[in-house]
Formats: C-alpha cells, structure tokens, sequence
C-alpha cells in the first residue's frame, strides 16, 4: 500500500482522487483547483487506480454535485487553522518547558552555590 509522506499528500490526496473519480474531473482541471502539481495528480491517480482496480468513471455513475474552488478553498483554511492551533500548543508547552528548565537551575544555584548561567557582561 502505498504510504503518504508530505503535509501536501496527506492534504490534498483523497481530494484529487475524489475530484477525479466521484466529478470526473481530469488532472489539468484538478490542477487549476488545488496547488499540486499536474505530475502529482497523475501520479496519484495511477497509484490509486494500481491499488484498488478500475474504478468505473462519473458518467456511468450517478452525477453528484460539483465541487467548487470556494469549498476547496474552505477546506484549505480549515486545515490552516487546525494547524495553528496545533503549533499553538506544541509553543505552550515549550514555554513550559523553558520555565520548569530556568528554575531547575536557579533551585541548583542556590542549593550548590555555584553559578551554572553564563553571566552577562563576563570578560572572556
């Protein structure tokens, strides 16, 4: 099977596979819509094809509603602001971190008496 490996693949694969299989939209037209490339999309399109079989095209299918680049763009900032939060959290917990750091030292300067920081305006 194969396995995605950028933030792009994870993005964008099943929308191009969904926009060629499900809306018949071919690989210049999923170009346009989504920022990949015209080789990306036609490989991923022949990987999915390699992987699951012939998978009949939209015209001997049900027609089910188009998608636009309004949406395609609504899911973009949707997964934007999921991001963001999560490099929210990951930035709080390293401040976290650099507290709990500072005052590990400051509890081994007092304990040891020894200075462990570099002083600021020491001569080298």
């Amino acid at each position: 099977m194969y396995q995605l490996h950028t933030k792009k693949q994870l993005m964008y694969f099943d929308k191009v596979i969904r926009l060629h299989f499900e809306d018949g939209y071919g690989a210049k037209k999923i170009e346009k819509l989504l920022p990949v490339s015209h080789h990306a999309v036609s490989e991923w399109i022949a990987i999915f094809t390699r992987e699951k079989g012939n998978i009949s095209r939209p015209k001997d299918m049900q027609k089910s509603q188009e998608v636009t680049p309004a949406q395609i763009e609504n899911e973009g900032i949707e997964a934007l602001q999921k991001r963001v939060k999560e490099l929210e959290t990951q930035l709080k917990q390293a401040e976290i971190k650099a507290e709990f750091y500072d005052r590990m030292i400051d509890v081994a300067e007092a304990k040891f008496r020894i200075p462990i920081r570099k002083k600021v305006d020491a001569k080298q």
